[in-house]
């Protein structure tokens, strides 16, 4: 299974945490680093850009 698309079952509370480190062979600290990158990365855009005001 992708990864994501287990993480995303866990936030969306289909499977439990444990549930979810089961299926990808991972222990609770590994589990804890995951969900929190896999959840800064969907908060950033994926085009960022910077505005500039030159008055």
């Amino acid at each position: 299974m992708d990864k994501q698309k287990v993480i995303e079952a866990y936030r969306r509370g289909l499977i439990t945490l444990q549930e979810c480190g089961q299926i990808l062979g991972a222990e609770r600290s590994q589990l804890d680093d995951l969900v929190s990158i896999e959840h800064m990365r969907r908060s950033l855009p994926t085009k960022p850009y910077v505005v500039a005001d030159h008055l």
